[in-house]
């Protein structure tokens, strides 16, 4: 039997190894955190689109006597009703892009641009419409908290403008939080429209 003499039975046995791969850089910085954000955002919105059913569901078995603030003007039921399922959708939206977005796919880039800009339309009507909602609900609400409440003592707080000016911090709250994703899905919308962010999705 021939033996190869250049054969080391020592060396160590070993394959021809290839370059590796260039990949797409990683995402990082605001990019990465606009990805987990929606799906946070997401997650959110489906938690409070159930929230709205649920609510939506005891106001159609209030009292007749009792104030209804879906009854404030004609149409406040509807557009309730179709706010929440318009939220509902894109908060599914949200969460698939999220997810996509961390995966790199373009696609998932593809649907938090899209959103993001809808989002900035649909967040400016909805704050204006529970504003609203909730300005012309000031009124009947004291007057239906004040019938339920035992006669005030004369040197008692006023009630009515404790319940007042509660009301009116919880609408400037909401315009404060609307300000505040406005201008996330802003940054996210033009983050997402550069060449040079999709370039790190394939």
């Amino acid at each position: 039997m021939n033996v190869d003499s250049s054969y080391n039975p020592n060396a160590s046995f070993s394959t021809p190894s290839s370059p590796d791969p260039v990949g797409k850089p990683q995402i990082k910085g605001f990019v990465k955190i606009a990805c987990i954000l929606f799906v946070v955002l997401g997650a959110l919105g489906l938690v409070g689109t159930l929230q709205a059913i649920v609510s939506m569901v005891l106001v159609l078995f209030m009292d007749e006597k009792q104030f209804n603030p879906m009854k404030l003007f004609p149409g406040a039921m509807e557009m309730s009703i179709g706010f929440a399922a318009i939220n509902c959708v894109v908060s599914v939206l949200e969460i698939a892009g999220g997810v996509l977005g961390l995966k790199q796919k373009r696609s998932g880039a593809n649907l938090i641009r899209f959103i993001s800009g809808f989002m900035l339309v649909l967040k400016v009507a909805e704050t204006v419409f529970v504003s609203i909602l909730n300005y012309l609900a000031i009124g009947p609400t004291i007057e239906q908290t004040m019938k339920n409440l035992p006669p005030q003592q004369a040197n008692g707080p006023d009630m009515g403008m404790v319940i007042q000016a509660m009301m009116f911090a919880g609408i400037a709250f909401a315009i404060f939080i609307a300000i505040v994703m406005f201008v996330f899905y802003l940054s996210s919308f033009l983050t997402f429209s550069k060449q040079k962010t999709l370039s790190q999705f394939s």
